[in-house]
């Protein structure tokens, strides 16, 4: 059986997406896409053959299996592709432009490096902020709620106090978290459930990448980028000096994990270190 056929019967054994309504469905589809979405580094002759999805590998695979899943999930309820997607959706800004100049010098740039990201931070920005961190480690830390603002563009843009969750759940499911199992109708085949873990107050953070990718400078609209090869010297450094302005604030550093909202492991989330898969690209 080939790989796709497989993960089509896989689905319809499960359709965790079957609550959805079609814009969700769309969204979740834009969210696929700008995952599966990579720039070629081999120049700066940026053809449009070199601007589609990576070669399958093991992480690539994880989102074509979700590509194929929300297609059969389009395919059951709307009829054969391209029936009940938003193709307009899709060209509305919701897909970085990966044939633009800026592209093109990012490519070139990244390949005459001849480097690759392994074990270290980039920050990627404005070059003045850029050369400023480089120059004199003078940085920015942002609350929070700054990157709500809706000036932010898609890559940017995030409410970084919550995380959504919207899941099938079944009978069972439900009992386990109700205080009065009679407020669980005896006869639910399943339930969607909509729940956002949410912090209560507002709180500090300055963000890095370990992606050392072209497309990233698209995303962002970044100019330049700081390779941090010392980690552990970069984060003690960043605390010492936040903790000059903060004093007695409590400070974490770690990695984020990209939650599936239609498939979460868990209820409990640390929403600091928390994102919509959306984001996982970066």
């Amino acid at each position: 059986m080939a790989r796709s056929d497989a993960w089509r019967h896989q689905y319809r054994s499960d359709r965790y997406a079957r609550l959805q309504s079609l814009e969700e469905l769309n969204q979740c589809l834009r969210d696929i896409m700008v995952n599966l979405l990579t720039l070629s580094t081999r120049g700066i002759g940026i053809r449009m053959s070199e601007i589609d999805p990576e070669a399958i590998s093991n992480e690539s695979s994880v989102w074509m299996e979700k590509f194929t899943h929300i297609l059969e999930e389009f395919a059951i309820r709307c009829g054969p592709y391209p029936n009940g997607i938003d193709r307009h959706s899709l060209a509305n800004g919701a897909l970085p432009n990966l044939a633009s100049d800026l592209a093109k010098l990012a490519s070139a740039k990244l390949d005459s490096w001849r480097t690759s990201a392994g074990d270290v931070f980039i920050k990627y920005g404005k070059r003045k902020y850029m050369e400023s961190v480089y120059e004199s480690g003078a940085l920015r830390i942002q609350p929070a709620t700054y990157f709500a603002e809706a000036s932010h563009n898609r890559a940017i843009n995030d409410d970084e106090l919550s995380v959504p969750l919207s899941f099938v759940a079944t009978r069972d499911d439900l009992l386990t978290v109700v205080s009065n199992p009679d407020d669980v109708p005896r006869d639910l085949p399943h339930a969607r459930v909509d729940v956002t873990v949410q912090l209560p107050s507002d709180y500090w953070l300055y963000c890095v990448s370990s992606a050392l990718a072209p497309r990233l400078f698209i995303d962002y609209e970044a100019e330049a980028c700081v390779i941090i090869r010392d980690r552990d010297r970069f984060t003690r450094m960043l605390q010492d000096a936040s903790l000059q302005k903060l004093s007695g604030t409590d400070m974490r550093a770690g990695l984020i994990e990209y939650v599936d909202p239609l498939l979460p492991k868990s209820l409990v989330k640390a929403v600091a270190f928390t994102k919509h898969l959306r984001y996982s690209y970066q």
